[in-house]
């Protein structure tokens, strides 16, 4: 027997009666959070330092900035060099207001800072921020070619380092003095994720890392029972299983500051170059790659030689935001103090990430309305 329209409708009432009061609630805390999330960030960001507070510039190629400047057109040349002066400007800055300036680190901390004698040059190797393909430019103007061409960019013998030298070597010292140094570095919650996908998704080496990290990842997942976790990651080390570490254990993980949970993909990018220690001449940003590696390129050299590569990194926009809307927004804060230095030193500005994602975030609770 079928139902009359009235009786339908009947049934329906308190269905839809709960999903607009679940809409309107979830629209609310997603709102106040996020409300509360902005107006703090700073605050949270810096601790309470007021030094500190707006004092980077926005870079070209930051989060909402503009675009990049036309290679090659009119006063291209001058319009990048006031570009990487800003950069070093806002570096100097915040090694003062840190206080982290000092004499360089010993040679076993430079084991990421490449050299090319022929071209008087110093790459600090930035992973996640463009490594490979800056390796490749590089591979083509190094004495090493042909080794490099044999056995890949990731040889560990492929390209030589300052780690090859003693402490207080004059060879470390005149190659730190006279040669061009320059390093490629990303947004740091861009960044972050980037090393999650890669290591712990979708990239050729998750098993490698689940090995090496996963149990660790693992045991944030129930705190209380971390011996469980343990016999799991046991367990499935020796079979095709999979971890599968979500991200906000990643981030959680991340967030301990401990060393079991430390990897040159995810930890600050200043702890990888010393720039507080180390002079360098030009900050290039993964966003606006090809107009800092031209620029770099035209001003050593290598232009002359080697192809500069033909476009910049395309923002993760909704693909970052859908991910970190899974991360808490306590936790979203705690990654802001922990890459506070790499957000002022390198000109990059971590409200306005936030503030990016939230507008994806409350487009998407539109949808709902």
């Amino acid at each position: 027997m079928s139902s009359s329209p009235r009786s339908m409708l009947k049934n329906l009432a308190v269905p839809m009666i709960l999903y607009f009061v679940i809409v309107v609630l979830i629209t609310a805390l997603t709102r106040s959070s996020y409300f509360q999330l902005t107006t703090d960030s700073e605050e949270q960001l810096l601790e309470g330092d007021s030094r500190l507070v707006g004092t980077a510039p926005d870079s070209e190629g930051g989060p909402g900035s503009e675009s990049e400047p036309v290679s090659g057109g009119p006063d291209w040349e001058t319009r990048m060099a006031q570009i990487h002066l800003d950069r070093r400007t806002a570096l100097q800055g915040a090694c003062e207001a840190f206080d982290l300036a000092g004499p360089p680190p010993p040679p076993k901390k430079l084991h990421k800072l490449r050299y090319n004698d022929p071209y008087r040059i110093v790459y600090c190797d930035v992973a996640k921020a463009g490594s490979t393909t800056m390796k490749e430019i590089l591979a083509k103007v190094d004495p090493n070619y042909e080794y490099i061409r044999r056995n890949g960019l990731h040889d560990p013998a492929a390209f030589n380092d300052l780690s090859l030298f003693s402490a207080g070597s004059p060879d470390l010292k005149f190659r730190l003095t006279n040669y061009t140094k320059f390093m490629i570095v990303r947004e740091p919650l861009e960044r972050l994720l980037s090393a999650y996908q890669d290591k712990f998704k979708y990239g050729p080496g998750v098993r490698e890392y689940e090995s090496n990290y996963g149990k660790h990842f693992l045991e944030v997942r129930t705190p209380r029972d971390s011996e469980k976790w343990k016999r799991v990651a046991t367990r499935t080390a020796s079979r095709e299983a999979r971890l599968n570490v979500t991200f906000a254990e990643f981030v959680r993980g991340v967030l301990t500051g401990e060393e079991q949970f430390l990897n040159i993909h995810w930890q600050p990018q200043h702890l990888i170059c010393h720039p507080c220690q180390i002079s360098y001449d030009y900050i290039g940003h993964l966003e606006t790659m090809q107009n800092d590696v031209r620029y770099i390129m035209y001003k050593t050299g290598m232009l002359e030689k080697v192809a500069p590569p033909t476009q910049s990194a395309r923002r993760a926009g909704k693909n970052m935001a859908n991910m970190y809307a899974e991360i808490p927004l306590q936790d979203i804060r705690k990654l802001g103090r922990l890459f506070a230095f790499d957000y002022i030193a390198y000109s990059f500005n971590f409200e306005k990430t936030v503030r990016n994602m939230a507008k994806i975030w409350e487009n998407d609770l539109r949808l709902f309305l």
